[in-house]
Parts: structure tokens; sequence; C-alpha cells
């Protein structure tokens, strides 16, 4: 509990926006150092060496980190001008013309802001201007058109702040050719064109005000000052700095960069250090540099093929201390985090603009209504005819990497990454380290590979859900040993994971099958005396627990604004369920046969894919191994049934449209399936040649 507390503690400070902008400043993560580092490299540390919290060093860094922003918090001036957005009309429901941008550091938790945004550098582009509210309109819920978003509307803008140097010089405000710009300093009440020859300012602490129009899409925003960032040249705030401003300023913004770079590379020589192996080192760093190269150079489907690489910790031969879970952090999972960083760099601070009229579109709606608007418990519907939990994601998402769709892809990754750590475990405990490589890294390819490979940071919450039931399993195997905050943490992921995707709320309670051990068989399935005496009563107790509050509190919530008690009152279970007779004359039996054939075949029409040969050959294996067909009977049973609860979400509803959307959550557990089952044979036809002829 003390690592979770310092965790939490280290989140807490460097994610608090600091007063003053500088590298590493805290949400929004805006710019590429703060998204690799702090979205993508400390997550990353946290997971693979977390005991590296208890020590003093680290404690000391995030208390002193604290304590700077809360002192800088009181005693200086926001760094950055104010920006106001004003539409001609109201762009969402229960919005004024005033809109809302990602901004912590702005008025976002007031009705009609007076900023919608703090500008803290220049705008080069459309997409870097914080106008992330055109995935909005319209305000009467029908689907956008192209006349909704730029170039095809116009807005007001409002800049305002103060601005003080030491020196006389020139403000000079350069603007796109369809923003039309006029700039007003201190009193006057004469606007100037700032423009081309700027204005002439005196030394001392002076008002600006920069009254702007944007239209078509030839956007771009960049104050000067003597023809220099006027943000590196001079002091520009929202409020008039004092004395203390003044001094602390020239060296104040690095004391962030500082402790938070600081930090990560004394984390990282503590994972090096913890490794203690020169060959395993310079193999995931070799390997985590080839990924990020690739998904630098590599256009079209070429980069896909990157995590084939993954198979190469198979080849060698590793201390004992490295075969297992932190190895495979070190080993694929560090690599596989760096073939997204490229992606993730080149999304900072850049307004992603969502297609309109689709599932992630209205995902990024309701996820405005819930963090702008204040309906944290309605979140954008009474009832979810959406999947509940992913607007709550992605409004913190968004909260913490801002208007850009950075945080959506690393999550997805990080998921991905719970998916293949599981395989790796499960394969490893049942077979050895090198099968537990090569299933981590199967499962990765059939990612990238496969149809699915285009939901990486679409927006969508299906590889939310599978990331939830992957790490609950990974918590509930941790607390067979009775820890008890690992059985709270599976217990959590569990209801996260049903929250997230409803449709698995089968496989969800399959996660119970984790409080047996990896190596009982499913040969056992069918005698309940053998895996109840093999069961671990707490991890039971907690998952089922926590799984029978977590339906409680939903039926809660659906009776409060509906007065039914009935959890799926307004979703679309009715309507995707199989077990009816479809507008197309489908049977039962015919809808059913072909939801199952889209999972097992990862696409909509199902039709046969080469890509899909794992998932459907796991799923093979376990049911070989449930009607006890040697040697697949030696199969573990958590591991087959969770597969098999997986694929059992097809019995009961059907989605269309999104090809491998609706198998995400199945290809860890029959990757782990296949690869055991390989291992299986394998030591199969090793005995018949090793056996002497009679």
């Amino acid at each position: 509990m003390q690592t979770a507390f310092w965790a939490a503690a280290a989140a807490a400070a460097i994610l608090w926006p600091a007063r003053l902008a500088g590298p590493l400043d805290g949400a929004p993560l805006d710019q590429p150092s703060e998204v690799l580092i702090i979205g993508l490299l400390l997550p990353w540390l946290v997971i693979t060496h977390r005991r590296f919290l208890s020590r003093r060093l680290p404690r000391a860094a995030i208390v002193g980190l604290l304590l700077w922003k809360a002192v800088t918090a009181v005693t200086l001036a926001q760094d950055g001008w104010c920006v106001q957005f004003v539409t001609p009309e109201p762009l969402y429901r229960d919005m004024g013309v005033v809109p809302h941008t990602w901004d912590v550091r702005a008025d976002w938790r007031r009705a009609s802001p007076a900023c919608s945004a703090v500008m803290v550098r220049a705008y080069p582009s459309l997409e870097q201007f914080p106008v992330w509210f055109y995935n909005l309109p319209p305000a009467n819920l029908d689907v956008a058109e192209p006349s909704d978003r730029p170039p095809e509307v116009r807005l007001g803008m409002t800049v305002t702040g103060f601005l003080d140097v030491r020196q006389p010089g020139r403000l000079r405000v350069s603007s796109g050719r369809d923003v039309q710009v006029r700039t007003r300093v201190d009193a006057s009440d004469r606007t100037v064109d700032a423009g081309a020859s700027g204005v002439s300012i005196g030394p001392g602490l002076h008002h600006v005000t920069i009254e702007g129009e944007l239209s078509g899409s030839d956007w771009s925003l960049a104050p000067s000052w003597n023809d220099r960032d006027v943000w590196s040249a001079a002091t520009a705030t929202i409020a008039a700095p004092s004395r203390v401003d003044r001094w602390v300023r020239p060296w104040g913004r690095f004391v962030p960069a500082t402790l938070v770079a600081g930090l990560a590379l004394a984390w990282l020589v503590a994972v090096a250090g913890a490794i203690r192996h020169t060959g395993a080192m310079v193999l995931a760093v070799c390997a985590s540099a080839f990924m990020a190269a690739v998904a630098w150079a590599a256009t079209g489907g070429g980069l896909r093929w990157a995590p084939l690489l993954l198979f190469v910790p198979a080849a060698f031969t590793l201390p004992r201390r490295l075969r297992n879970l932190t190895g495979a952090k070190v080993l694929i999972g560090g690599p596989w985090l760096a073939f997204f960083a490229v992606a993730c760099a080149a999304q900072a601070g850049v307004v992603t603009f969502y297609s309109a009229g689709d599932d992630w579109w209205m995902f990024q709606r309701f996820a405005y209504r819930i963090f702008m608007q204040g309906y944290w418990l309605e979140g954008g519907q009474p009832t979810f005819w959406f999947q509940p939990l992913y607007r709550w994601i992605a409004g913190g998402l968004h909260m913490l990497f801002g208007d850009s769709s950075a945080g959506e892809l690393i999550w997805d990754a990080f998921c991905v990454l719970s998916g293949a750590l599981f395989a790796f475990a499960t394969a490893r405990t049942f077979a050895g380290f090198r099968w537990g490589v090569v299933a981590a890294a199967t499962t990765l390819a059939v990612f990238t590979l496969g149809p699915a490979w285009y939901l990486f940071g679409r927006g969508l919450s299906e590889l939310s859900s599978a990331g939830f039931i992957y790490a609950a399993a990974l918590f509930a195997l941790r607390g067979r040993g009775g820890h008890a905050p690992f059985i709270l943490l599976a217990g959590v992921c569990a209801v996260l994971a049903f929250y997230t995707r409803m449709n698995n709320l089968i496989m969800v309670f399959a996660l119970v099958g984790f409080a047996l051990p990896i190596r009982q068989a499913v040969s056992g399935a069918f005698r309940p005396s053998v895996w109840i005496a093999r069961a671990s009563r707490p991890v039971v107790a907690g998952i089922l627990g926590s799984l029978a509050m977590g339906l409680w509190l939903f039926a809660a919530r659906t009776y409060y604004y509906t007065g039914i008690p009935n959890m799926l009152h307004g979703t679309q279970a009715g309507t995707l369920s199989v077990w009816r007779t479809t507008a197309e004359g489908l049977t039962p039996l015919q809808a059913a046969t072909g939801s199952l054939l889209m999972v097992l075949s990862m696409n909509d029409p199902p039709h046969f894919d080469i890509r899909a040969i794992p998932v459907m050959a796991g799923v093979a294996a376990g049911l070989l191994g449930m009607v006890g067909v040697p040697p697949f009977r030696r199969l573990p049973l958590n591991v087959t049934v969770l597969c098999l609860a997986g694929l059992a979400g097809a019995l009961v509803a059907r989605g269309t449209a999104y090809p491998g959307r609706f198998s995400v959550q199945l290809i860890p557990a029959a990757v782990a399936l296949l690869v055991c089952a390989a291992a299986l044979v394998a030591g199969s036809l090793r005995t018949h040649r090793e056996q002497p002829p009679r």
C-alpha cells in the first residue's frame, strides 16, 4: 500500500500544472518530451520496477516537487496569455457561445469560461490551435456536417495578458491569411495592426489585448518580442507579475524539469541495476531503438511487421532472475511502447478531429459533457445506449494530454501490453520462459497485423475492456498468496472491464478461475472437488464480491435516472441480441452462428483470414481440452475457461461494422492456449522420439 501511495503522490506532483511554463511542466502534456517521459516512460517504470518508490531519493524528489508547485501556485502569476474563443452560436447542448478546451490551466470548471485556454506557445497551424470543441457540433445531437468545422466556420478570439519587459522593443503578432487580428496595448482605445511592423513598447509592465476573427483554414498566431518568441524573450503572464516572479522566473521554470528528469533517470538506473545483465540490457535497448526507427521510417503496412522482432528474446539464454514477468516487461514491454513513442510524440499538442457520426465521436462528446459541463454521474446519457465507462476514460486522458489523442494511443498500447503480459505469464508458468516470450510476441503481432490494428488510438472501448480483464487476471494470480491489495485490484479491474464493455460480462465472471493455479489442468473441469480444493477462497470472494457490488451500483444508477431497476434498460442488449429473428430474416441459430464466426475470423462479414489462425487455433485447442482429447486435456483450466467465455459473448449479442473490434478480448487468451498446446504437442513428440524401440 505504501508503494501505491507514493505512486499516486508522484502522479499528483508530476501532473500538477506548473505556474511557470517549461519542459515537463505538468498537464496538459502537450510537448513531445512530456508525452514521452511523463505519459509513456514513467508509467512503464512504475509497472516494471515499482519498488524504486520505496527508496528515500525518489520520495524526496516527489515531496520536493509537490512543495515547489504548491508554493508557486500561491505566489507566482500563471505563465501565458488568456485565450477566449466565441462561436456565432452554441456548438453543443447546455452550452453557451464560449467553449472550453481541454486545458486544465484554464477555466474548465466554469460554465462560461473567461479563458478557454492558456496560450504559452505560438500556434503555427490550425491543428495546433486549441479548437478541439469543433468535435462537438451540432447542438441538436444530429450528425455533424462539413459546415460545422473549419474551413466553413467563423470564430471570434480574444487574447489578453501582461507583458513585462526590461528594454524598449517591438511587439509583433504574426498571423495566417485567414486570421484577422488587431492589437491593443495598455489602456489605449486604439487597436493597431501589429503583424507587419509591430508595436513599439517601452520598458515596464503592459497589458496586451489581441482581438481576432478566424475563418477558412490558413490559421497561425505567433506573438514575438524583438523578433523572438514572446515567452522566451520576455515575461508574458495572465496576471501582473510580482517582484518574486521577476526573481524566480529566470531559473524557476527548470525546477520541475530537473526533478522529473532526474527521477526518471534514477529510475532507469535502478531498472538496469535490478537486471544486472549486460546482454539483456543491450537486447532491450537495441530492440527499442529498432522498433522506434521502424515506426519513424516505415510507411503503410510495413511498420505493422515490427513486433515480429519481439520473438528474438526467446533465442537467448537469460539468468533465472530475468525469466519472469519483470524480464518480459523490459524485453517485450519496453520495445513495444517504443514502437508507439514516435506516433505519440507527433500528436503532442495537435488537435485530433474525429469523423462525425461514429461511436468514437459520441464518446468524445460524452467526455466533454462529463468533465467540462459537470455531468459526472449522468455521463451524457441517462441509460447507456453506448458502452458506459470509456467516455470517462477518454475525458480523463484529455485532461492529462489536452486536445490531442496521444493519451488514447498510449492508453491502448498499455492495454494491449496487459494482454501480452498475461499470455507471457500463463505460458511461462505452464511451459517455460521461451514459450512465454512466444506467447507475448504472438499476441502483439496478432494485434498489429490483424484487422484490429486500426483500433489503436481510435477512441473505442474494446481495447480498454480487454486491458482491464487481463490486468485483473494477473492481479488475481498474484493475490492467490493472500495479498489483499492484489485481490482488491483484481476485483476493481473486473468491474471496470464490465463497465467499459458490457458484452464482456461472461468473460469477467470467468476471472474467478484465476483463483486456481495455472497448472490446474482442464481435465479437472468437471470434477468440482478438485478445483474447489485448490481455489484461493479470498480471490473468489474478492472478485465475486466486487462484481456483485459493481452490478448493484450500475443498476442503482439506472434506477436513479429511469425508475426501472434493470441495468440493461436503455442499452443495445435487446437490439443486438442474437436470440431473435433479424430484420433480414435470419433465425436465432443463424444469427448466433454468424456472430461466432465473426469473432473467430476477426472479420465482418465473417470470412477466412489467415491472420485469425492463432485465435481460431487457440479456441480449437481449448475445446479439445474440454472434451478430454490428449494432450490438450492438460491445458490450464482457468485460461481455457476465460478463452471460451470470451467467445461466449458472441452468443448473447452481435456487433457490426467494425472488423476485429469484437475479437480483441479473445486474442491474448486464445494465443496463450495455442502456445501452451504447442508446448504440449512438442513435448509429446520429443517424448515419443526419445522412447527406445520395442
